[in-house]
């Protein structure tokens, strides 16, 4: 069970981090875009913005895709949160059986016990 919880942890900081590392670097692609954009001289004519539209494309599919990792990594968590309070709450279920067992157990020597051996609860 540890084992189990142990690697869902693992998968999902990896996922984390490699999710972390592509928006690092697709950030730091759009800001070098951007910057490369701004010092253009930007002017209205056709020929620029034909030249320029491969660029703002571009640009839209980083930050669709950022998007999309952001969505990945929200649903990862999530899917995090979920495993650790399944599992929370399948430990507490065995736990309390366990207290159960023990509370059975105990009551059943109790009874096999004569008054003058009983111990006091």
């Amino acid at each position: 069970m540890e084992r189990a919880q142990a690697d869902a942890d693992e998968a999902v900081r990896q996922g984390v981090s490699l999710a972390n590392a592509d928006l690092v670097q697709f950030k730091a692609t759009i800001i070098a875009l951007r910057d490369e954009l701004q010092d253009w001289p930007l002017r209205r004519d056709d020929a620029v913005r034909l030249a320029l539209a491969p660029q703002f494309d571009e640009i839209r599919q980083l930050k669709d895709t950022i998007a999309a990792l952001r969505n990945t990594l929200e649903l990862a968590q999530v899917a995090k949160e979920d495993a650790v309070s399944a599992a929370r709450t399948q430990d507490h279920a065995e736990i309390m059986q366990l207290k159960a067992t023990i509370q059975a157990l105990r009551d059943q020597w109790q009874a096999t016990l004569t008054p003058q051996t009983k111990v006091a609860p």
